[in-house]
């Protein structure tokens, strides 16, 4: 009603002579269009990917993964592969990781606020922590290529293609895979889904249910509306 109310209002102002019957004719034939909300074609109204079709690797996978990367480059791509597990971080943002955002007394990695992600700071294991320690510098990108380059995400790419074929791992997978398995893993153990929301960045618990709604068994956040969907 809103909209067709504007539509004619705006017919009045460009063109005084239409008449009130053009008018009436032009929002009866477009009545679906108009009167579909501007906000249907948000983001997080699309379907996300069912959690099936994505590449899930169970927690003895990732153990399995980590051990042949321990096994085929322990210094160089091992704790590439360890960080993204235990941070459940995007690609991009293990590659721009800087020596500064490093807590080493703490254990802490610190993630600042991007276009798409919030700030955050999560804890890492001892083990990485001591990684991190022994390679320590001030400044500078924390991961490195061969070259002592820093890493792009096709030159990431190519380092996790070498390892897939030469390093034994015949698991199919990808750092954004992961990501993602760190989430269901983590729901299907019955970690809280807020919790989730500030570790993988997420602006709102919206968008975390949306991504993993097929594995979440809390009913309080379930049953919570997303301020978009009112009225639909």
């Amino acid at each position: 009603m809103f909209l067709s109310a504007v539509v004619e209002e705006v017919f009045g102002l460009l063109d005084p002579m239409l008449t009130m019957k053009s008018r009436k004719e032009f929002v009866a034939h477009n009545k679906e269009v108009i009167s579909e909300s501007p906000l249907t074609t948000i983001y997080f109204k699309k379907p996300a990917p069912e959690v099936s079709a994505r590449n899930i690797l169970s927690k003895s996978q990732i153990d399995d993964l980590l051990a042949k990367a321990k096994t085929y480059s322990p210094g160089y791509l091992y704790p590439i592969v360890k960080i993204f597990t235990e941070t459940a971080a995007k690609p991009s943002e293990i590659i721009e990781l800087g020596w500064r955002q490093i807590n080493l007394e703490a254990g802490e990695v610190y993630f600042p606020r991007t276009p798409k992600s919030q700030e955050r700071t999560l804890k890492i294991s001892e083990e990485l922590t001591s990684y991190f320690e022994k390679k320590q510098k001030i400044g500078g990108f924390v991961f490195m290529t061969y070259y002592k380059e820093p890493f792009t995400s096709t030159k990431l790419s190519r380092l996790l293609g070498e390892f897939k074929l030469k390093g034994n791992c015949s698991i199919r997978w990808t750092p954004m895979d992961l990501r993602h398995s760190y989430a269901v893993n983590f729901l299907k153990a019955g970690g809280d889904i807020r919790k989730l929301q500030h570790v993988l960045g997420h602006e709102n618990v919206f968008d975390t249910r949306r991504l993993y709604a097929e594995v979440v068994t809390q009913p309080e956040v379930l049953d919570v509306k997303n301020p978009f969907e009112i009225g639909s």
